[in-house]
């Protein structure tokens, strides 16, 4: 289990530019096994974007906890194994063409990418 991030290191992950965002966000979440997503009452936090639909996804639980806010605060975070979300979440989700938000930060700048490059992405990590 990760040890929770504090404040401090939540304000600098938010801080960073998307791109390096990203780039942790693949480093972490092959690091702990682990991605994060929100979700309620309705499911899983499904955002849309100029016709696009995109799910919101954090390589911890505190930074999603943080984002969930306004209309999604009634909102928790929850927990997706490494190997669900390589295995079946990224396929299926690229079957339907649904993106993936990496990392958002507290206005909501983050890479939006097809399930099927962040597979690939993530792939590469975890067998470098």
């Amino acid at each position: 289990m990760a040890t929770p991030l504090t404040t401090p290191q939540i304000d600098a992950i938010d801080r960073m530019p998307a791109e390096q965002r990203y780039d942790y966000f693949i480093r972490t979440t092959v690091a702990l096994q682990q991605v994060w997503g929100l979700a309620g009452e309705g499911g899983w936090v499904i955002l849309s974007e100029a016709g696009d639909e995109h799910l919101p996804v954090w390589p911890h639980e505190e930074l999603a906890a943080a984002w969930a806010g306004g209309e999604f605060a009634d909102c928790q975070p929850q927990h997706i194994t490494l190997d669900d979300w390589l295995g079946k979440w990224l396929p299926g989700m690229e079957r339907d063409a649904l993106l993936v938000a990496v990392c958002p930060d507290s206005e909501g700048d983050c890479i939006i990418v097809t399930a099927a490059e962040l597979l690939e992405e993530t792939q590469a990590v975890s067998t470098s």
